[in-house]
């Protein structure tokens, strides 16, 4: 059986009303999306303003960093900080 590769980012500056589909949609304009974890508070599930994305490519993730990382904004909140976890 052969491993799935994967590339997880870490997003941060994400507005609180954004939901993993609303995410998913953004970023898979970037390429194939595996996964999409909103980080959310315990006790009431609001959100944190921050997620993980993790893409089947490096390419894609690369692709995203490159387009959103302190470059797109969106209502409410500063510039997407977007990390890559090697």
């Amino acid at each position: 059986m052969s491993k799935i590769i994967t590339l997880q980012m870490f997003v941060g500056q994400v507005p609180r009303s954004m939901d993993e589909n609303d995410l998913r949609q953004m970023f898979e304009e970037f390429g194939r999306v595996h996964q999409i974890n909103v980080l959310r508070d315990k006790v009431t599930g609001a959100s944190k303003g921050c997620c993980f994305v993790t893409f089947f490519t490096r390419k894609a993730a690369l692709k995203a960093q490159d387009a959103l990382h302190n470059i797109k904004t969106l209502s409410g909140v500063s510039a997407f900080i977007c990390y890559l976890r090697f």
